[in-house]
């Protein structure tokens, strides 16, 4: 909680303490400079501070009883008491601080809660367990929303809305600024060909995205979780953008979307058939799709994040003949031992895990000599470090190619779309 010196001293600080807090010319300052304010501290990190307008007024009139701050990554999930923000009495005002690192990007979103939503007053009430926590936080985490005061677009995940966040000394983003300052054209609906993938071996079927920037013979880039790809989240304009530039060569791309978590789950989980089905039944679709405008695939290229990553790398193990270039971007490789993705301390033995991709290619149950391979992991994703360290060394062990970045971010869409153009001009760079 800040007391009123505490309050003045950050407000002066980032330059918002010309008109009394919560008034309307307040407020109009605000809207107008948009949130969250950044003020570097120091070489290495910088304070951020978040303000929320509660829509309901001041605690007289409001039912939000308390304001979860969620930076992904950096907000604790396994704790009863995660970061918040906090009301200045008498008003419709939040406040909230965090110091962070001057590199790191991210997203982040407020989420309201009642008073019986309260950790104090829902421990009470059930065990106080690590389930119980959990089964907490995922209640009041539907309550998610965006910053609107934030002026850069709102970001969609599988969570719901969120908020941008670029610290000072991010690494640069190749077309996603461009995207954010609504400079670059939205793709029209004529361009992106929808295919209906109706597959009698994994018995579903789904539609299917396949966008060119190519008009001839090209690679075929299959992007995996192909929805979080599509044409409103920007993706497509980007690709057509640094295509023009000349910084990555023209491709096909095809979006695989998933049905569903649990299918996700089944399908990304290095299932066979699923990269079988694609192989005998996808691909011969799109070359006939392609073939009607004298275009064709010259090899293929395949992009994944967390599960989508592990399940990228699996392609290009299982099916050499088809994938050589993988883009992995924060991969799963913790598969297929799920206790150890819901349990933080469960990699402190330094184990490689059993049966594993790493397992399988130090057993030499798979050749990697063909594989080039980029991948990624973030700053703020803990354990996944470890997976992914034991999964670059292996593939490099074999005689594999591996470029590995690891970047200031978390588990999160603001790093894998930075990652999948990343991996692409590396892969897939533009012919001089």
């Amino acid at each position: 909680m800040f007391d009123k010196t505490e309050r003045h001293r950050l407000l002066n600080s980032v330059g918002m303490d010309l008109h009394p807090i919560g008034c309307r010319a307040w407020w109009e300052v605000i809207r107008q400079t948009g949130t969250p304010f950044i003020k570097p501290l120091n070489e290495s990190s910088s304070l951020v501070v978040f303000i929320w307008q509660d829509p309901e007024g001041n605690e007289q009139t409001s039912t939000t009883a308390s304001v979860l701050l969620d930076v992904n990554s950096l907000t604790d999930h396994h704790s009863w008491y995660p970061k918040c923000l906090h009301r200045v009495p008498e008003t419709d005002v939040w406040l909230g601080q965090l110091e962070v690192d001057s590199r790191w990007r991210g997203s982040y979103s407020f989420i309201p809660i009642k008073q019986h939503q309260l950790p104090e007053i829902v421990r009470e009430s059930r065990s106080d367990s690590r389930e119980s926590q959990r089964k907490w936080w995922m209640e009041v985490a539907i309550n998610q929303i965006a910053d609107d005061l934030n002026l850069l677009s709102t970001l969609v995940s599988g969570w719901g809305m969120s908020s941008p966040l670029h610290l000072p000394h991010a690494k640069k983003e190749e077309g996603w600024k461009e995207w954010e300052q609504e400079r670059l054209n939205a793709i029209p609906v004529d361009r992106i060909h929808t295919l209906y993938w109706v597959e009698k071996l994994l018995k579903n079927q789904r539609p299917c995205c396949l966008f060119s920037t190519a008009t001839g013979e090209a690679p075929l880039v299959i992007l995996l979780d192909g929805q979080k790809w599509n044409a409103a989240s920007g993706t497509l304009s980007v690709l057509q953008y640094l295509t023009d530039t000349q910084k990555i060569a023209p491709a096909h791309y095809l979006l695989i979307p998933s049905i569903d978590g649990k299918t996700r789950w089944q399908e990304l989980g290095c299932n066979h058939s699923f990269w079988l089905a694609i192989v005998n039944n996808l691909f011969p679709l799109v070359q006939t799709h392609l073939s009607k405008s004298n275009r064709s695939i010259s090899d293929y290229m395949v992009a994944g994040q967390s599960l989508g990553g592990l399940s990228a790398l699996y392609a290009g193990l299982v099916f050499p003949d088809y994938f050589s270039n993988i883009i992995s971007l924060s991969g799963s490789f913790w598969w297929p031992e799920e206790n150890r993705m819901r349990d933080s301390n469960s990699s402190k033995s330094c184990d490689i895990v059993v049966n594993s991709l790493a397992d399988q290619i130090l057993q030499k149950r798979f050749s990697v000599s063909h594989l080039k391979v980029f991948m990624t992991v973030g700053a703020g994703e803990g354990d996944m470090h470890f997976y992914n360290d034991i999964t670059c060394n292996a593939i490099k062990q074999r005689g594999g190619v591996v470029h590995y970045d690891k970047v200031y971010g978390g588990h999160d869409w603001l790093s894998w779309r930075s990652g999948l153009i990343d991996g692409l001009r590396h892969l897939m760079p533009a012919r001089s």
